[in-house]
């Protein structure tokens, strides 16, 4: 449903900024990606825990 693009919409913001990052030096560019990839895992754990919790809620 909508629950990918908006994970595609956060990857690319996440992507920009990193970008913004390693033009400015402050990380280097091989570091991004996997910090990139951690916060979509964890970012899409949280929401599925939430979302499962709303509709148990909702059944009750």
């Amino acid at each position: 449903m909508l629950k990918p693009a908006i994970l595609a919409l956060i990857r690319q913001i996440l992507t920009v900024a990193g970008t913004a990052l390693v033009a400015k030096g402050y990380v280097q560019a091989s570091d991004i990606e996997p910090v990139i990839g951690a916060l979509l895992t964890i970012g899409s754990v949280v929401w599925s825990v939430a979302d499962k919790r709303g509709r148990t809620e909702l059944r009750r």
